[in-house]
Formats: C-alpha cells, structure tokens, sequence
C-alpha cells in the first residue's frame, strides 16, 4: 500500500528528555507539553485530515542534545496527531516507525519533521 501524505513541518528546540523528567514538578512538565503542542497542532492545521490507519515519522534535529534527548518532539508530535484525528492512536499498530537524526546541516535549534500517512 502507498503512502498516500507527507506532511512536514518545522518545529523549535523541545525540551531535551532529561531537561523534561530531571527533578521538574509535574506543572513544569505539562507546561512544556502544552506549549509544544500547541506550536505543533498550529504547524498541522494547514493540513487536511484523512482517513489515516498509520504513520512513520522522521524527525532531523540540529539541537544541541544527544540525539536520544531529543526524542521529546517525536512524543509531542505523536501525541497531536492523535489528539487532531490524523490518527486512531500512537500504538505500534498505527505509528510504524520513528527515526532520529542529528543534521548540523539544518538551522540551529530547530527540527524538521516529515509525517507520512496512509
């Protein structure tokens, strides 16, 4: 079956995960949570949602993080595809693949984030 969607966006610098669960009060966090996905729900709305079963999604980030901190934007942006309907849910079933990149190449404290739907 084809992919049938790309959508990519553009996102600022997240939290790292350490900065997000090191001894930050439950408020911090959910503050954070919410600014990004708001940020990332704007990104989308310019978007048509579909009839989408699945989605892989590859994240290039030019953070200044350990590629592995850096995972907190595929969290967030997981969570608005489902929180938008592109999406039934976030499980193995439907998010198929996530891939990580650090890209100098790309400006400075930003991520580019490519979404294929089917």
């Amino acid at each position: 079956m084809q992919w049938t969607n790309e959508i990519e966006i553009t996102i600022g610098k997240v939290p790292s995960l350490n900065a997000f669960y090191s001894s930050k009060h439950w408020i911090f966090r959910k503050k954070e949570k919410d600014k990004w996905k708001a940020e990332i729900d704007r990104e989308l709305a310019g978007y048509d949602l579909g009839e989408y079963t699945t989605a892989k999604i590859h994240i290039r980030c030019n953070y200044r993080y350990d590629v592995d901190n850096s995972i907190m934007v595929a969290k967030f942006v997981c969570d608005s595809l489902v929180d938008l309907g592109f999406i039934p849910d976030d499980s193995p079933k439907h998010v198929q693949e996530i891939k990580l990149l650090a890209d100098k190449e790309i400006t400075k404290d930003t991520a580019i984030v490519k979404i294929s739907l089917r």
